[in-house]
């Protein structure tokens, strides 16, 4: 089984086995990265990487992940951004008893914008 030299932040450099790598790789971007949970001081560490580390490690014998972006990054957001203001409301807001029913009697009474 070959053994793959990485870098721990903390430790420095560690020995792995392919076991203990993964290689992620973004399919909205096509980022790559390798993670590894350090055997010296059980951090996890994550480091971004380019194509070629990613065939060599997968030539090796790296599990390889895809993963995508949320969702959310990609919907349209109207209205103002919050502020400081918005925080402090929202903070005061749920504080109060039945809030939550509050919140859901309002957002059932908004108009349909859909359309």
């Amino acid at each position: 089984m070959p053994i793959i030299r990485a870098t721990c932040q903390t430790c420095g450099d560690v020995e792995l086995a392919p076991r203990d790598l993964k290689v992620l790789v973004c399919s909205n971007t096509g980022g790559t990265t390798y993670t590894f949970l350090c055997p010296g001081c059980g951090l996890v560490v994550s480091k971004a990487t380019d194509r070629q580390v990613v065939e060599v490690l997968v030539s090796a014998g790296v599990k390889l992940s895809f993963w995508r972006l949320p969702a959310e990054l990609e919907e349209r957001v109207d209205g103002p951004p919050l502020v400081v203001d918005d925080l402090i409301s929202f903070h005061f807001e749920i504080a109060e008893p039945n809030w939550i029913d509050r919140l859901a009697s309002s957002v059932r009474n908004q108009p349909d914008t859909d359309g």
